[in-house]
């Protein structure tokens, strides 16, 4: 992480990427459609010790979610991992994106709601900031359904402005 972000005060030189957060594993044929349920004591003390590393001690600048779901909830969806664990108890400031085409499994392949606009919504509230695929273009309708609200929206929104200003891409 070090290695890739560089040491400079003002900008870094590449974002790093913690992924795929978290229990990322099962058998790979499911991956879209697995629930990941493992025993309290191995979720604290296998899966979760490299990501909390990654954001305490790494300070990495992103974050990717994973396919599988986490004790039911889809991992770019999962309130338990990207809000309280990522952000509140780790101080994870940077931003979250998706695993490519995990926002279309929200509700396609795990079925955890019923359309593209839950999905979105759920996934940006639960904070993931960033769709790796085409499922955010239905936020536009999620806010007009009531399922999320722009200042929501807008959070998101300003964690990658921000990743942007740290890699200097709004500079001359």
């Amino acid at each position: 992480i070090k290695g890739l972000q560089g040491d400079d005060p003002d900008y870094i030189k590449a974002m790093a990427c913690a992924k795929h957060f978290a229990v990322h594993s099962g058998p790979e044929p499911a991956r879209h459609t697995f629930d990941a349920t493992p025993p309290e004591r191995d979720f604290y003390e296998t899966y979760l010790p490299q990501f909390e590393a990654a954001v305490r001690e790494g300070h990495v600048g992103a974050v990717m979610g994973a396919y599988n779901a986490v004790y039911g909830t889809p991992a770019c969806a999962n309130p338990l991992l990207l809000t309280t664990l990522l952000r509140q108890d780790w101080g994870f400031d940077g931003h979250v994106v998706s695993d490519c085409g995990a926002i279309y499994d929200i509700f396609a392949n795990h079925k955890y709601v019923a359309t593209s606009e839950e999905a979105a919504a759920d996934a940006v509230k639960a904070g993931d900031d960033l769709c790796c695929g085409t499922d955010y273009n239905s936020l536009t309708r999620a806010v007009r359904a009531g399922l999320i609200s722009e200042s929501q929206i807008d959070v998101a929104v300003g964690r990658l402005l921000e990743a942007r200003l740290r890699l200097g891409l709004f500079d001359p």
